[in-house]
């Protein structure tokens, strides 16, 4: 192994040895990242597959000549950094998410558009809606975003209507035909109804987390800026997810809050406070 890893810096140009060092660089970079997110996602399978592959290329080394070997040692480690690429690449975009200026200039442009006064009128109707869903155990999923995918907004029913506790009410009343499906909200307005959310396939949830809790944790790794609303069908717990991260048991002040930070009527700082600064 010592021999192989002089080769690959040594008999080479100039320029062939500063792309190897710059490749080994990069390479070490993609796998710090790939290791962080595996450590925070408690994903071990990852970690040894990699340091499986490792021994088995260290091992060859003794076997095998190093310019022969080379191009499997490339191959292996380009294979690994894919298919880190492919588990996280939705933790990557969260992270491009919160480093970027987006949000922040929407919650600008709605405010201007719509004034607060609107917005804490929409947020107070949800709130409404949500404690009387919940004093009749009646399950409810809202989810308030910045945007939503069209494939999401397609696989329900276009409503396109301002935000009243009575519409929401009536969307979740039992055994109507949109009742299962999410409510999406989207710059003050109800926009549809009966969508259907991405289920996570986190596996260390309460047991009482049902196909709604699922889709809400889902939805909100999916779409970082949304928040997703929960009212349980069988407790009638009132259960919030933002980003992936959950906070249960709200009442109406703690669940305003959240709202309020959602409808951007409150500041970064208010939703550090609320979410924490680095959220999972």
């Amino acid at each position: 192994m010592l021999d192989f890893l002089k080769n690959i810096f040594t008999n080479v140009d100039t320029k062939a040895l500063v792309a190897r060092i710059i490749f080994a660089v990069v390479l070490t970079f993609v796998y710090y990242l790939f290791f962080f997110y595996a450590k925070k996602r408690n994903l071990q399978l990852y970690t040894y597959i990699v340091t499986g592959t490792l021994a088995v290329l260290f091992a060859l080394s003794f076997l095998v000549a190093p310019q022969e070997l080379s191009v499997y040692v490339y191959l292996a480690l380009g294979l690994l950094a894919a298919l880190g690429l492919m588990l996280f690449i939705s933790d990557i975009n969260r992270h491009i998410f919160r480093l970027s200026l987006k949000r922040k200039v929407f919650r600008d442009s709605l405010a201007d558009h719509y004034g607060s006064e609107d917005l804490s009128k929409s947020v107070a109707e949800i709130v409404k809606s949500c404690l009387r869903l919940s004093k009749t155990d009646t399950g409810a999923l809202i989810v308030l975003a910045d945007h939503m995918s069209d494939e999401i907004l397609d696989s329900g029913i276009k409503i396109n209507s301002e935000i009243t506790a009575e519409l929401i009410e009536t969307l979740f009343f039992p055994k109507t035909p949109l009742h299962d499906g999410a409510v999406i909200i989207t710059a003050n307005k109800v926009v549809a109804a009966g969508c259907y959310l991405p289920l996570t396939q986190a596996q260390n949830l309460p047991r009482e987390f049902g196909t709604r809790h699922r889709a809400a944790i889902g939805v909100s790794a999916a779409f970082p800026d949304c928040t997703a609303i929960v009212v349980s069908e069988e407790t009638g717990i009132i259960s919030a997810m933002h980003d992936g991260k959950i906070k249960r048991y709200l009442d109406s002040r703690q669940l305003q809050d959240l709202l309020d930070c959602a409808m951007g009527l409150s500041d970064e700082s208010a939703e550090e406070r609320l979410w924490g600064e680095n959220r999972q």
